[in-house]
C-alpha cells in the first residue's frame, strides 16, 4: 500500500512541475477594462421536466415521477483573467411523489433518486491565463474527465455532482495539457437533506492528456480517493490508468472510431481492506454519414469480497440505463455490449430526430455467473430557437435478471431548454435579442 508520504511527495513533484511550466516568460498583460466582468458575463438557465416510470420486481407499486428542475446563474467575463461563476438548483415533484427519491420512506415504490431540494450547485473563482496558458479554478465546480468514468457530474439525474475542489490545467507544452485536482467533498445527487447527500474528501487527481499522436489521443491518470474517516472508508483506494481514444475518416461518408482504457486500482488511506484490481474497457465502432455503431468489452475485476469501484462516476452511462451496477458486485462485472446512434428521415416537425439504442449481457468476471441482460431504445429531438434550445427525449430500458438484481423496465419523458450563453454585450451592441 502507498503510504501518506509517497502520495504527499507525487502530489508535490506535479505540482512543481506544472507551476514551472506555468512561470515561463510571456509578454505582460495589457491594461484591461473592468467593464469586462459584466460585459462579457453570461447567463446559465437549465429548465428540466422529466416523468420516470419504473416497474420492479419485489416491488408492490410502480414508481411514476414528475419532476422539474430549474438551475439558473451567472459566469463574469475576465478582468486580468480572474472572475467567478454561480448557479442554484432547485428540484421539485410535481403532484405526489409515487417514487421513493431515497428519502421520503416511500419503499413500496422502485428508487427515482431525485428528491426535492434547494441549493448552491456552483459557486467558484476562476483564472484563466492569469498565468500563462493556465486554468484554475476554486470552489463548488462541475468536474468530468473524459468520459466521465472515474470523475463525472450525473448529468442524468435531476440534481448533478458537484465538488468542493481546486482545479488547475496547464498547456505550456504543445500538445499537452497537465491537470492537477484536489478534492474537498463531493455533491452528490441524493441532495442536502440525505445523510449521504455529501461526503468529505482529501483526495488528489493527476491527468494528462496528449494530442501529438493523431489520430489518437493519449490520457494517463491518477486518482487517489482518501475519504473522512469513519465515512466511506471502503471506497478509499488509488486508482492508476490510462485512456486512448480518437477517430480517422476514411473518405466523405465513413470513419472508424476507437476508444479503449486501461486501470489499476488498490486500497489506499483508511481501507480495512487488501486488494488489487484491474478494469480494462475496449470500444470500436464505424460512422457512416452520421450512423455510429459500436461494439464494446468492459471489465470491472472481483475476488469475491471487493470489486473495482469508481464512485465518483457518472455510472448511468455505463453498465445500462436501468442502473443495476452502480455499485461492481463483489463477483466483478463483465459487460458486452453494442450501441447504435442514427439521424432518422423527416421533414417539420419530424425533422432533427435521432435514434439511439443499446443492447448488454452481463456476467461475473469471477466465476462466470450470467447476471443478466438489458436492451434500451430513445428517440431524441433538438429545437434551435433565437435563445436557447429545447430538448426532447423518449427513452425506454428494460433489465431481464439471471443471477443478479431484479427485473426492471424503465421509461422517460423528458423536456428540456437551455439558455444560449451569450454575453451582454451582445444585448447592448444590437448581436441578439435583448429581454422582452
Amino acid at each position: 500500500m502507498q503510504t501518506a508520504n509517497a502520495s504527499r511527495c507525487l502530489v508535490l513533484a506535479f505540482v512543481a512541475f506544472w507551476v514551472a511550466l506555468a512561470s515561463t516568460a510571456h509578454p505582460v498583460r495589457g491594461e484591461e477594462d473592468w467593464r469586462n466582468l459584466y460585459l462579457d458575463a453570461k447567463p446559465v438557465l437549465n429548465v428540466r421536466h422529466r416523468f420516470e416510470f419504473v416497474d420492479q420486481d419485489g416491488r408492490s407499486s410502480n414508481a411514476k415521477a414528475n419532476t422539474l428542475r430549474t438551475r439558473a446563474g451567472l459566469e463574469t467575463g475576465r478582468f486580468y483573467g480572474l472572475g467567478v461563476g454561480f448557479d442554484v438548483e432547485w428540484i421539485e415533484a410535481i403532484g405526489s411523489e409515487k417514487f421513493n427519491n431515497t428519502i421520503n420512506g416511500k419503499t413500496q415504490y422502485p428508487v427515482v433518486a431525485d428528491p426535492d431540494d434547494e441549493q448552491i450547485n456552483q459557486l467558484y473563482i476562476v483564472s484563466e491565463n492569469t498565468l500563462p496558458d493556465s486554468l484554475f479554478k476554486l470552489g463548488r465546480q462541475r468536474i468530468i474527465w473524459d468520459n466521465a468514468r472515474f470523475i463525472g457530474n450525473v448529468g442524468f439525474r435531476q440534481n448533478e455532482q458537484t465538488f468542493d475542489a481546486f482545479r488547475g490545467i496547464v498547456t505550456a507544452v504543445p500538445d499537452t495539457a497537465l491537470e492537477y485536482v484536489y478534492l474537498d467533498e463531493v455533491r452528490r445527487v441524493f441532495g442536502t437533506d440525505s445523510p449521504v447527500g455529501d461526503f468529505g474528501l482529501n483526495s488528489h487527481g493527476m491527468r494528462a492528456q496528449y494530442s501529438g499522436f493523431e489520430p489518437v489521443i493519449i490520457t494517463p491518470f491518477a486518482l487517489l480517493l482518501d475519504y473522512d474517516p469513519g465515512s466511506q472508508d471502503g471506497l478509499d483506494s488509488q486508482s492508476y490508468g490510462v485512456l486512448l481514444g480518437g477517430s480517422r475518416s476514411l473518405d466523405d461518408h465513413w470513419a472508424i472510431l476507437y476508444e479503449g482504457s486501461l486501470a489499476y486500482q488498490e486500497d489506499y488511506a483508511d481501507n480495512p481492506s487488501d486488494f488489487d484490481l484491474w478494469y480494462y474497457r475496449i470500444e470500436p465502432g464505424v460512422a457512416y454519414d452520421g450512423i455510429k455503431v459500436k461494439a464494446g468489452y468492459e471489465v470491472l475485476e472481483g475476488d469475491g469480497t471487493n470489486a473495482f469501484q469508481t464512485p465518483l462516476a457518472t455510472l448511468h452511462k455505463f453498465n445500462g440505463l436501468t442502473d443495476q451496477f452502480l455499485t461492481t458486485p463483489p463477483d466483478g462485472l463483465e459487460d458486452l455490449y453494442l450501441s447504435l446512434a442514427a439521424p432518422l428521415p423527416g421533414q417539420g416537425w419530424l425533422s432533427d430526430l435521432t435514434f439511439k439504442a443499446g443492447y448488454h449481457q452481463y456476467w461475473a468476471e469471477k466465476g462466470g455467473s450470467h447476471y443478466g441482460w438489458e436492451w434500451d431504445a430513445g428517440v431524441f429531438k433538438k429545437i434551435a430557437v433565437g435563445f436557447g434550445t429545447f430538448n426532447l427525449g423518449v427513452q425506454y430500458a428494460s433489465y431481464d435478471a439471471d443471477n443478479f438484481s431484479s427485473d426492471t423496465d424503465k421509461l422517460w419523458l423528458t423536456l428540456q431548454f437551455q439558455i444560449s450563453p451569450k454575453p451582454l454585450r451582445d444585448y447592448l451592441d444590437g448581436g441578439g435579442d435583448g429581454p422582452s
